[in-house]
């Protein structure tokens, strides 16, 4: 069964720079990789992650319909193991992995994920707003 430490360690050996927060709390920020204000939280049997990407507030309401599909089209065909959600303060990357059998090969996946889609995809998505 593996633990916070353990997600812990596996931070370590990807060699992102984080902070460890407490409470099963880290955040990860690599601008290099996309990665800027990961939060990573340990939950019960459940490492989340999400990452706000876009304020969905500054698009004006005739191109939010636009944003809206590429995202489900991104979700769709876009990314592996993260999907973009909508939340009233914008738009997050997010994933979640279970914890029990957790490996770091699993948690970089969801790193580079997560990153690939910063770097590919936010600044089409960005496109029509004014950010």
């Amino acid at each position: 069964m593996r633990t916070v430490a353990d997600v812990e360690r596996f931070l370590k050996d990807s060699e992102v720079p984080f902070q460890d927060l407490g409470g099963g709390m880290f955040i990860v920020t690599d601008d290099d990789s996309g990665l800027h204000n990961l939060a990573i939280k340990v939950e019960d049997a459940v490492v989340l992650f999400s990452l706000r990407v876009l304020d969905h507030g500054k698009f004006p309401d005739s191109e939010r319909a636009r944003l809206y599909e590429q995202l489900l089209r991104l979700n769709g065909s876009g990314l592996l193991h993260a999907a973009f959600a909508l939340q009233d303060d914008g738009v997050y990357l997010q994933a979640a992995l279970p914890l029990p059998n957790l490996d770091g090969n699993e948690l970089q996946a969801v790193l580079d994920d997560i990153g690939m889609a910063t770097s590919q995809h936010l600044p089409s998505l960005r496109g029509g707003s004014s950010n």
